[in-house]
């Protein structure tokens, strides 16, 4: 659990004084369950790092949070949801990333956010791309600061009596 750790740290780092705990599960149990959204990422510390990046950005890391006159909801700031986002943020988290990965998809590695941010014209916009490298920035920031097993301590699947 050593993208729960950083999540949480990561975390705690950007909005101190606050009780993070439910977030970072959600967001770590949607990053382990989910393809990575980067190829050099198998341990899925830069996927972690990009939602925290983009949920603190969009809303403090505050899952009950709405923006934009009531039409964004969530962690992640979600156009075209229910309401049950606000009390569910493995669902949000889970909906972003799926709505991330699509952007990224569409919009390509210059501009991962383009529609994620500004909508079907997303990809041409130059606030999207700002918005893009700015969430990028951080969570390459982040990623660096993510703890690191060291070389001697045994994975999981090689602890215990081998059964």
């Amino acid at each position: 659990m050593l993208i729960l750790f950083a999540i949480l740290g990561w975390m705690n780092s950007l909005a101190p004084g606050r009780d993070h705990m439910e977030n970072a599960l959600a967001i770590t149990r949607v990053v382990l369950e989910e393809p990575p959204l980067f190829r050099d990422d198998e341990s899925k510390m830069k996927t972690g790092a990009y939602l925290v990046a983009v949920a603190f950005r969009e809303s403090s890391l505050k899952n009950d949070a709405v923006g934009d006159n009531g039409r964004a909801r969530c962690l992640f700031q979600l156009w075209a949801t229910s309401d049950a986002v606000r009390t569910d943020p493995e669902l949000c988290a889970r909906i972003a990333l799926t709505r991330l990965r699509e952007s990224a998809r569409i919009c390509g590695a210059s501009n991962m956010l383009g529609i994620y941010a500004s909508g079907p014209k997303g990809c041409s916009s130059e606030t999207a791309k700002r918005i893009s490298r700015d969430r990028l920035a951080l969570s390459s920031k982040l990623a660096k600061s993510a703890p690191k097993i060291p070389a001697d301590v045994p994975d999981d699947e090689s602890e215990g009596d081998g059964q």
